[in-house]
């Protein structure tokens, strides 16, 4: 990724420069506010970490970036502080906080972080011809929604995550079963999606054999998790129901919160129970 880090200490910018540098980063490093606009408005970064100080808030540096940003794809943005919270650099308009003194750890994975936001970010952004049916939203509408996700959070700290489901072997049913076949099971895949939803959640097919659900202000923390589980045995229950297995969609399921772009949970879809791994390890 191309990193902007705006920090007047020199040993911050040294030590992260040569973290992220090592893991094949780009950094560049600019102490001073205006500078740092001026950098911004000149090219796309994927990443900028700031430190407001001396300001004693973040939201008017926050809101300079804003201004000067040239790409149509925003950056991610991390809070540097030493006292902030996650909640306090969510409304003050970052995707989350890096807290002094660092760690590699706690860098290595708020930058994973930011990576994988800005490759979804990319992702929705880019046309795609599959149109909106069986009551799933078209790429672009959900990118809108996606959008208008991470707006809120920055307004008022609202919740909210994404279900991404991948078809893996979409080419190996197309290559067996042809095209016509391999539509009528994503149709039936897409039916079975539609009726698991919750009222609130919102189902967009974002490929041929991509789909995401946005999980709109979660009521309780463990909720998200209860819905992949949910969404993963349901799902489990609708593979196994097919008759003739090669054309049976077998899947992926990914949970990501916003708007940190935090990875809480991979499933595979069909499910394997540990009795059965168990059952097979002993033939």
């Amino acid at each position: 990724m191309e990193i902007l880090v705006i920090d007047r200490e020199s040993l911050t910018n040294q030590l992260i420069t040569s973290k992220l540098v090592a893991k094949g980063h780009t950094v560049v490093v600019e102490p001073n506010k205006n500078e740092a606009f001026e950098k911004i408005s000149e090219g796309a970064f994927d990443c900028v970490l700031v430190d407001p100080y001396p300001l004693s808030e973040a939201r008017p540096v926050i809101v300079g970036i804003w201004k000067n940003l040239q790409s149509m794809v925003k950056p991610y943005l991390m809070l540097l502080s030493k006292t902030a919270t996650r909640e306090e650099a969510i409304i003050a308009g970052t995707n989350d906080v890096l807290n002094k003194p660092f760690s590699s750890v706690d860098i290595d994975t708020k930058i994973g972080n930011a990576e994988r936001l800005m490759e979804i970010s990319r992702f929705l952004i880019e046309e795609d011809p599959v149109p909106s049916t069986g009551g799933l939203i078209n790429k672009s509408a959900f990118n809108q929604l996606y959008l208008s996700a991470i707006d809120r959070a920055f307004r008022y700290g609202e919740r909210s995550l994404i279900v991404f489901i991948n078809m893996m072997n979409y080419d190996e049913i197309i290559a067996t079963a042809g095209k016509q076949a391999t539509e009528e099971t994503i149709l039936k895949l897409m039916e079975k999606m539609s009726f698991m939803r919750r009222q609130s959640d919102v189902i967009g097919r974002l490929g041929s054999h991509d789909f995401g659900i946005l999980l709109q202000r979660p009521q309780y923390e463990t909720e998200p998790m209860d819905a992949i589980n949910r969404f993963s045995e349901t799902l489990d229950k609708f593979y196994k129901d097919f008759e003739n297995k090669e054309i049976a969609p077998k899947m992926q399921l990914s949970l990501v919160e916003l708007p940190q772009g935090a990875l809480h949970e991979e499933q595979l879809v069909p499910l394997v129970r540990i009795d059965e791994e168990t059952a097979s390890g002993q033939i």
